[in-house]
């Protein structure tokens, strides 16, 4: 399978844990999230952007092969990123430094993590301590320890249920609820997304 981790430039934990969950994945950084890379002391086979958000000193430090980008256009570096992560053939993508931060950048990510699932690739958004996964209509399956704390949002509504919880749920039409917030696995949960869109987010 085609495994990318692109790095954002959101909030990222760089922790050990992570270094080695990043082994066997390429590494692409989009403009500040090479400072990540430096984080976790790894190079990205290319850093993309067009710099605007990454210092001198960032660029000196740095050694990964660049593709400059102009600063007037109709996407983030991030967004470029990602579709050149899918022209390498991107089967799986990891969003680090996709969650937390700036709001307007949170919501577009989850926006474009869905757009990846529609064309068939798995994909996941962290911060290095939460994690999120977009839901498409469908049975899912995650293998969670006992205590595991998650919340399951509708985006922006869906009718879904949850097995496997302290607070189980039969498939329910959801909008703009906290109903499903702060539950947590007793093992592993069973997802059913009957119809619309959802995120399940653990932290």
């Amino acid at each position: 399978m085609r495994r990318f981790a692109l790095l954002l430039g959101g909030p990222l934990l760089a922790t050990e844990a992570l270094k080695e969950r990043l082994e066997g994945y390429r590494l692409l950084a989009a403009d500040s999230g090479g400072r990540h890379a430096l984080a976790l002391g790894l190079t990205p086979e290319l850093w993309l952007g067009d710099f605007d958000s990454s210092p001198p000193w960032l660029q000196e430090a740095l050694s990964a092969p660049k593709e400059v980008l102009p600063r007037e256009k109709d996407l983030t570096d991030g967004e470029a990123l990602l579709r050149k992560a899918l022209e390498l053939g991107a089967e799986e993508v990891l969003l680090l430094g996709a969650l937390g931060g700036r709001l307007d950048h949170t919501l577009a990510h989850l926006e474009l993590a869905f757009l990846l699932l529609e064309k068939g690739v798995r994909v996941e958004l962290t911060d290095g301590l939460a994690r999120a996964f977009p839901l498409l209509p469908g049975l899912h399956a995650f293998s969670l320890e006992p205590g595991t704390p998650f919340s399951l949002l509708p985006f922006p509504e869906a009718a879904l249920g949850v097995e496997g919880a302290r607070w189980d749920l039969p498939p329910t039409p959801l909008k703009a609820t906290t109903l499903t917030l702060e539950n947590q696995a007793l093992g592993p949960i069973r997802v059913r997304v009957v119809e619309g869109r959802a995120v399940l987010y653990l932290f």
